[in-house]
């Protein structure tokens, strides 16, 4: 992780922390090879990024002071996911996190397996470990994406998104060919690893999606996903 994830309610009067999780623990001995004294990065989810100076450090707790708020970047795409395997959707989480997902929303697709949304990452909001590591890696973002997961696909509530694609090998637009307004905060849908049937694909194209090719290959999922968010990121530069 390039920075050490904390929640607000972690704050002891505004500037200091305390915690003595393995995990986090871990991570200053092991690969960090910490020392009292030394600075490190935090984020602090919801409120911003951070240098923090370790004042006491032992191999049961660690205290750190908040010392200066570094830049962070505003989370700028939406994702609509058909529902895939527990172990794609975990990838998916944490890595769109660290790319700047500011939603994502799975869904039970017409050829996502049933069994894919009672998977134990869905239970007592586990999904959330994947995110906090997704904004550990990215240094740059603060904040949790909105997480949603629905039993079918509901695409009354993108009405009001302006820019909206899904992903498609039936066609030959590509984001290239879009300009700049076009691009803005869009939300990408990616069907599951199966992929969309063809009724689900005039359901999108009916409620305002517009079809975009990212590759000649069909990609997996999460391949997909991170495809389209670097060809869009490209043009954001």
């Amino acid at each position: 992780m390039n920075s050490i994830c904390f929640f607000k309610e972690e704050l002891i009067n505004q500037d200091s922390i305390s915690f003595s999780d393995e995990k986090r623990l871990g991570h200053l001995h092991t690969h960090l090879d910490s020392k009292e004294g030394d600075l490190i990065t935090i984020t602090i989810i919801g409120q911003g990024i951070y240098k923090a100076e370790i004042i006491k450090l032992n191999n049961l707790t660690c205290e750190i002071k908040v010392k200066e708020q570094l830049k962070s970047h505003s989370q700028w795409f939406h994702l609509l996911v058909g529902l895939s395997r527990p172990q794609t959707i975990k990838k998916v989480l944490e890595h769109s996190t660290t790319l700047g997902a500011k939603s994502i929303h799975l869904f039970k697709a017409h050829l996502s397996e049933k069994s894919y949304s009672q998977s134990s990452i869905y239970r007592d909001e586990n999904y959330k470990s994947y995110l906090i590591d997704g904004l550990a890696q990215s240094k740059t973002y603060f904040e949790l994406p909105e997480f949603s997961l629905k039993n079918y696909l509901n695409l009354d509530q993108y009405k009001a998104h302006k820019n909206k694609f899904y992903l498609s090998l039936n066609t030959e637009q590509t984001f290239k060919e879009l300009s700049p307004g076009e691009r803005d905060e869009p939300l990408l849908a990616i069907g599951p690893e199966r992929g969309w049937t063809r009724t689900e694909e005039e359901k999108l194209k009916e409620a305002g999606f517009s079809p975009i090719k990212i590759s000649h290959s069909t990609l997996r999922v999460e391949h997909a996903i991170y495809t389209s968010v670097g060809q869009l990121e490209m043009f954001r530069v």
